[in-house]
């Protein structure tokens, strides 16, 4: 499993490289900012879904999840800690 801090780091370069957004620090509301909004949203969570091998589902989007870097590193980690449960099980 890959820790917080790489998490973070994955997720901030996919914001700088592929959502043109350069956050300024990983408790940042992503949201209240502005830097983030409903179609750039979309753009992340499938940036993650193909970084991260993760499915996101309807159900699963919660924007609490995806209001700062270390928010959504969270959801990430909690996704893929859960694929790989479902892989060995």
């Amino acid at each position: 499993m890959v820790n917080n801090i790489e998490l973070q780091n994955s997720i901030i370069r996919i914001l700088s490289e592929k959502i043109h957004v350069e956050v300024p620090s990983v408790e940042t509301d992503l949201m209240e900012s502005g830097l983030l909004d409903s179609l750039t949203l979309v753009e992340l969570m499938a940036s993650l879904e193909e970084k991260f091998g993760i499915s996101i589902s309807f159900d699963d989007i919660e924007l609490d999840n995806f209001r700062s870097v270390d928010r959504i590193a969270e959801f990430v980690g909690n996704q893929t800690s859960m694929n790989e449960i479902m892989a060995t099980a």
